[in-house]
């Protein structure tokens, strides 16, 4: 799995999601964080950007095999305040 470098600008986006977890959810983020990712992006148009913000460091790895799977584009994950991540995504 290849995911984008944070070097370049930040993409404009069209829609911000924060999922932010507590310690005792380490571990579920995935189980959660898709469907509400998939959920949200039903509601914007095709080529539209999704800033997703994430607290979970698995998310890297997480977003970026779903990304692969569920066709839409990863443009570029770059580091957030703390320990959240920002994740760009276009939907196909």
């Amino acid at each position: 799995m290849t995911i984008p470098k944070d070097s370049g600008p930040t993409p404009a986006h069209d829609e911000v999601l924060e999922f932010f977890t507590g310690p005792a959810d380490a571990g579920t983020t995935c189980s959660v964080l898709t469907p509400m990712v998939n959920a949200r992006l039903r509601q914007m148009q095709s080529g539209q950007v999704l800033e997703l913000r994430v607290d979970d460091p698995m998310a890297r790895d997480d977003i970026g095999s779903w990304s692969r799977l569920s066709g839409n584009t990863l443009l570029k994950v770059l580091p957030g305040e703390g320990p959240v991540l920002r994740f760009f995504i276009r939907k196909k």
